[in-house]
């Protein structure tokens, strides 16, 4: 039975107070729903109001302050540890977001430009012959949609749900009646539920898509899709384009299965997908070989995939790159999509409970763009065989495979992952492909890069799989099946004494091998499109090094005050 939940960010599930002693951390920030809006307008005359996440801003506000280009912000509707929500106010200033927190110190920064743009309102009281204004708001999502301007922001309000067809069999088609409905780089498009508002798009079981982009031959670009809670029969999303940021929902698609993901973007440029919680995907106990959770398709590059949960599917990869031609066999050599993907990189995330693997780079070429794949935790995958067989299960596995062009040559970066459990699945079927890492095949010039790891596998699991000539790495760290591989060196082969793997906190305890043991990682091409982050934090947001050197896994050791995971919830039943 589909749970109807309120969305609250995946670092706001995860992250308590329970603090360590001594010194306490500064804050953090990583990501924001919006990067510009008005500072002006809306309610209260105050502006938009702004989504940011990260960690150690306080369980409550107190005397903790948001600053924009330096303008104290008002209205704070939300403070906790991992996520505030402030209105700009007319102080706030281009410039960066900072939060200050007394006693304790600022935050990074992380830019936002003030700008001129609309605010509108959708509510379950509202009329779409209305103006769309706090106190005569909209009635309906798809009105909202079709009627905002580039630069312009729509708020969800509380209760809202859009349960019928608005076009190309979707709960939420982004066109405009057949035709393009796009914002622009400086002025996107927004649809954001409104503060602390429980606001739904499709139906478990309904039309197959929640929302999507349509196939109508023109592009839908820059918009931001934020803080909603969305259901497809098959598919909760399905979009393409550039500049899309897919930031804090929650995605489910009970019972689905067909040869897309619960949330797919196909032809992405640019795209941001942040902090999304993605669980209850597939077909109990598992879909085809075919269905993913997180799913970037044909030609998608640029792609930035950060801070999100996905968990407790049913689907067979939980993240998959995968790039195919659109038009093979009857275009032939003339098709110019399906080619491999480059600028991509996964960070931060948390992955546990599927069929297959943690993350597939099945299609990629780094010789054209980093891919990388760093700070995520990752555990209990690959448990069994989809209803086709030929799957893979590797909690990170390049597959190798080459669709249309020349296939990729490279190094496939992997550092600072905590990897457990992975590919327990023991069937004929998982051969070549389980392990913590795996290769598949491809150029012999492919390789799958290991620094900084760690990798702790149960009895009867393995640590590296498939093409082994195409694994290289240095300094990481293995346990529980005996010494480390042969392709890395430096290995370090000892218990990482993680902090509580039962309850999935795998953090590092005092004493630990994996303490100051690292490489110093070089951050990706910064001259990139869509460089992501730069590689100085942990998945907690703690400055890497904390001691003499970098610590291998996901986490730093910080021997100061800072917050603790809450065990997963919804956990598949993994084994210990």
């Amino acid at each position: 039975m589909l749970r109807f939940v309120k969305v609250v960010s995946v670092l706001s599930l995860l992250l308590s107070a329970a603090f360590m002693s001594g010194q306490t951390a500064p804050p953090r920030i990583f990501f924001s729903d919006l990067e510009s809006g008005p500072s002006t307008g809306g309610q209260n005359n105050n502006g938009v109001w702004v989504t940011i996440w990260g960690k150690g801003f306080g369980a409550t506000q107190g005397t903790s302050t948001v600053t924009v280009g330096g303008g104290a912000v008002v209205n704070y509707p939300l403070w906790s540890d991992g996520k505030i929500i402030f209105q700009l106010g007319a102080a706030a200033k281009t410039g960066s977001i900072i939060v200050n927190v007394p006693g304790i110190g600022a935050s990074n920064g992380l830019p936002f430009t003030v700008r001129a743009g609309n605010i509108f309102f959708v509510a379950t009281s509202g009329n779409d012959a209305n103006t769309g204004s706090l106190t005569s708001p909209w009635k309906t999502i798809p009105n909202a949609k079709n009627a905002i301007a580039a630069g312009d922001t729509a708020y969800i309000e509380d209760g809202v749900a859009q349960t019928s067809q608005d076009n190309f069999t979707a709960y939420l088609s982004m066109d405009n009646n057949g035709a393009s409905n796009s914002g622009t780089a400086a002025a996107p498009k927004a649809l954001i539920a409104y503060p602390n508002a429980n606001v739904t798009v499709g139906v478990a079981g309904g039309l197959y898509y929640g929302i999507r982009t349509p196939n109508i031959g023109v592009n839908i670009d820059y918009w931001v899709i934020s803080q909603l809670h969305i259901v497809g029969g098959t598919q909760a999303m399905d979009v393409g384009g550039t500049g899309w940021r897919i930031i804090g929902n929650e995605m489910q698609c009970p019972g689905a299965d067909d040869q897309v993901g619960c949330f797919q973007m196909s032809g992405a440029d640019q795209a941001k997908f942040y902090g999304n919680e993605v669980h209850n995907a597939g077909i109990n106990p598992t879909s085809s070989k075919f269905y993913h959770a997180v799913y970037f398709s044909t030609d998608s590059n640029h792609v930035d995939v950060g801070w999100n949960h996905i968990h407790d599917n049913f689907t067979c990869r939980a993240l998959q790159f995968h790039s195919s031609p659109l038009c093979t066999p009857a275009c032939g050599a003339t098709d110019t999509t399906g080619f491999n993907q480059f600028d991509l990189h996964v960070h931060d995330n948390l992955i546990h409970g599927d069929n297959c693997n943690g993350i597939n780079f099945a299609t990629v070429d780094p010789s054209k763009g980093t891919v990388e794949a760093y700070n995520n935790v990752i555990y209990h995958v690959g448990l069994m065989d989809p209803l086709q067989l030929g799957a893979a299960f590797s909690c990170i596995y390049v597959a190798g495979i080459t669709n249309n062009g020349t296939p990729g040559t490279g190094s496939v970066e992997v550092f600072n992952n905590t990897l457990s459990d992975c590919a327990a699945n023991n069937s004929a079927n998982a051969s070549g492909s389980r392990g913590a890492f795996g290769v598949a095949g491809g150029p012999a010039t492919l390789i799958m890069h290991l620094r900084n790891n760690v990798a702790y596998q149960l009895p009867g699991e393995i640590y590296i799989d498939g093409s082994l000539a195409q694994i290289t790495g240095d300094k990481n760290l293995w346990f529980g099946v005996g010494s480390g591989p042969a392709q890395t060196t430096n290995n370090i082969n000892a218990d990482p004494l993680l902090a509580n793997r039962s309850i999935g906190d795998y953090h590092i305890l005092t004493g630990s091998p994996a303490i100051n043991t690292g490489l110093t990682i070089v951050p990706s091409n910064p001259f990139e499109p869509n460089p992501g982050p730069t590689i100085d934090t942990d998945k907690d947001g703690v400055l890497r090094a904390q001691g003499a050197g970098y610590d291998l896994g996901a986490y730093e050791f910080f021997s100061g005050a800072t917050t603790r995971p809450n065990p997963p919830t919804n956990v598949r039943a993994a084994v210990h």
